[in-house]
């Protein structure tokens, strides 16, 4: 039983300076990973890019008519051709300088230019679209990619700050020197001037970063990362924390070709998938940390003080007397009080010099009950004296805790 304390004492020592360590460790390094999500490329979406005005009555009916579709869409707007000029970004310029075009509104479809009017019907740009994902279904495989996304707290004030973006890239071909990962983050749901008069928008771009660090060469597996720090999710007036963060998503498309091909560069791989809610997990992110760890700790210690009361109420009372005493002999009783576990006797063995005489049979006892029974010692030498010490130790099996071996404090009887 002593030892058993002992063991606790230790635990407790050790949980609370782990709790402290854990406190400094945390100091040191403010950043933390408040929300994480998979990027799933297994089913390879239509990369939709939507060139338009914000005062573009029939551009809003077309944007809402494929707003629940699995395209990859997004919105872009510049300067050149919107009054408003709240949505616009200098990317889309640069964008449209790549597709060699700069009317609005302009369909792209996996990097090509879809021809419609701006005086055609609604219906005619939906059935140039459907022609168009059409006869981009078989696209030839010829890039692996995984990818995770995880929101960041870099300064310790639990407010996301940062999106990570990491994985690997494995080219299942040569590729074009010019093959490029393009990152787009993009609003759900935008106001364009921010009066809430104006109808929605959606998939809005709001980032756009192309990046060309990783390898093109057959089979050669890149581990790719990217952050957007919070300077530049700033400048792209991102704000994480404003309303809930899947208000944002994040599109992800390889725009490249086989180096054997030397035509235009294609879509090779896309995928839309929104960023993770801070909200779903506010109530564990704001959670202290410290905190969490002393409740796991004073937790631990209540489970600790369970069990060793269950081992008090359990483990039986011993209690050993000397009956008798004479040169060479004495006879014993053992005296055994059950708690609420059976016990069963398995040895009862004495120090160095003595040795017991034959037990038979020993018992098994239910709970809460009490046994007597007597046995004797014997000296194992003729020049042991009656005053010799004599230790009895009880070997048993209780009911749920396993065995338990018992040193016994014998006591002389009176006479």
């Amino acid at each position: 039983m002593k030892k058993g304390r002992k063991i606790i004492t230790n635990v407790v020592i050790i949980a609370l300076f782990s709790t402290i360590f854990a406190t400094i460790a945390m100091a040191e390094d403010q950043t933390r990973v408040l929300a994480t999500k998979n990027i799933d490329f297994e089913k390879n979406s239509n990369l939709v890019e939507w060139f338009s005005s914000t005062d573009c009555t029939s551009c809003r009916t077309f944007e809402n008519e494929n707003i629940n579709s699995e395209y990859a869409w997004i919105t872009w707007f510049n300067s050149q051709n919107d009054k408003i000029n709240n949505l616009a970004r200098s990317d889309t310029n640069k964008r449209m300088s790549q597709l060699n075009d700069s009317t609005v509104p302009l369909l792209v479809v996996d990097g090509s230019i879809i021809n419609i009017n701006e005086n055609e019907s609604v219906d005619k740009w939906n059935e140039a679209l459907k022609q168009s994902i059409e006869n981009n279904r078989n696209k030839n495989d010829l890039i692996n990619i995984s990818m995770d996304l995880e929101l960041i707290d870099s300064t310790g004030d639990n407010n996301a700050d940062e999106i990570r973006l990491f994985g690997e890239i494995t080219p299942l071909e040569n590729l074009h020197n010019d093959t490029a990962i393009h990152i787009h983050i993009i609003e759900n749901i935008a106001d364009s001037d921010g009066s809430g008069a104006r109808p929605y928008i959606s998939n809005v771009l709001r980032e756009w970063v192309p990046r060309m660090d990783f390898s093109v060469e057959k089979g050669n597996s890149t581990e790719w990362q990217y952050s957007l720090s919070e300077t530049y999710l700033e400048s792209a007036d991102i704000n994480l924390n404003d309303g809930d963060s899947n208000r944002y998503s994040v599109v992800i498309s390889v725009h490249g070709e086989s180096l054997e091909n030397n035509t235009q560069m294609r879509v090779l791989i896309a995928k839309e998938t929104s960023l993770p809610s801070l909200n779903e997990q506010k109530e564990w992110a704001g959670f202290p940390l410290i905190l969490l760890g002393n409740i796991i700790l004073i937790s631990g210690l209540a489970f600790m003080v369970i069990q060793e009361r269950i081992r008090e109420t359990g483990l039986p009372l011993i209690e050993g007397k000397i009956i008798h005493s004479k040169e060479g002999e004495k006879k014993i009783n053992l005296n055994i009080k059950t708690g609420n576990k059976k016990v069963e006797v398995l040895k009862v063995e004495v120090n160095k010099g003595w040795r017991t005489s034959k037990l038979k049979n020993l018992p098994i006892i239910n709970r809460k009950s009490v046994l007597d029974f007597d046995f004797k010692v014997l000296s194992k030498g003729k020049n042991i004296p009656e005053q010799a010490p004599l230790q009895i130790t009880v070997k048993t099996d209780v009911e749920d805790l396993g065995q338990w071996m018992m040193d016994i404090d014998m006591i002389l009887k009176d006479d």
